[in-house]
């Protein structure tokens, strides 16, 4: 699902040095705390047992469009109606419409539109119908990621809000205390966290360069970002 953040572009780098160190050492449960978009579970394999997690409910909502209705996702969504659902309670199609629909793909950041008169309803169907299947099986769960202290033998992949980003709708984010968790964490479980910079008990294992408009607060802004991933030993 189109997500802000989403780490789809990295994947395909980070994905396997995750699923290296889990099958060295026996581990077949995948949690995300914050899988927002679901762009990297999707991709972990089914032989995982798979746990997505995040406190946002309009993005689970929306995932869970995407994994059991997706032939009942609207191909075209008038502003009209756009407006009219905004600051609904969640649901799974209309949570959907207002992430595929906004501005950036941040829910309710205002209806989506271009100069070239971009349908992204349909857009976003095409996208949901391609990751449908790579959903299925997948448990999704509303929480926040220190509700969860008990999992033990999991391979734990966090991809929290980056320290001086886009503020999320959920308000601001102690980052202090999310890096405790991952080291109480980390006893029990393998802790990888998708950052720029991390705690200097954190090692980096894997980090490239990309083009981000999500690092700056300037709207439209377009940098070239170091994404990093670290673990913790």
């Amino acid at each position: 699902m189109i997500y802000m953040g989403s780490k789809s572009r990295i994947s395909k780098h980070i994905i396997p040095i995750m699923l290296q160190e889990a099958n060295e050492k026996g581990i077949t449960t995948w949690v995300e705390p914050f899988v927002g978009g679901g762009n990297m579970i999707d991709k972990v394999p089914n032989t995982f047992t798979r746990i997505g997690i995040d406190t946002n409910p309009h993005a689970i909502e929306a995932l869970i469009a995407v994994r059991d209705l997706v032939d009942k996702l609207p191909t075209e969504v008038s502003e009209e109606y756009y407006k009219e659902i905004k600051g609904t309670n969640p649901s799974p199609i209309t949570s959907w419409i207002r992430f595929v629909c906004s501005f950036g793909a941040k829910i309710d950041n205002g209806f989506a539109r271009n100069k070239a008169g971009q349908n992204y309803a349909n857009a976003g169907v095409n996208n949901a119908k391609k990751q449908s299947p790579n959903l299925q099986g997948v448990r999704l769960i509303n929480g926040s990621y220190d509700e969860y202290s008990d999992f033990k033998n999991c391979l734990i992949y966090c991809d929290p809000p980056y320290e001086g980003t886009t503020s999320y709708k959920t308000g601001s984010f102690n980052h202090n205390k999310f890096w405790e968790w991952c080291r109480k964490m980390s006893k029990n479980n393998l802790v990888f966290v998708s950052e720029y910079k991390a705690p200097e008990d954190f090692t980096c294992v894997w980090e490239g360069e990309i083009k981000t408009n999500f690092a700056s607060q300037r709207k439209g802004a377009t940098h070239k970002a170091t994404e990093k991933l670290f673990t913790i030993k």
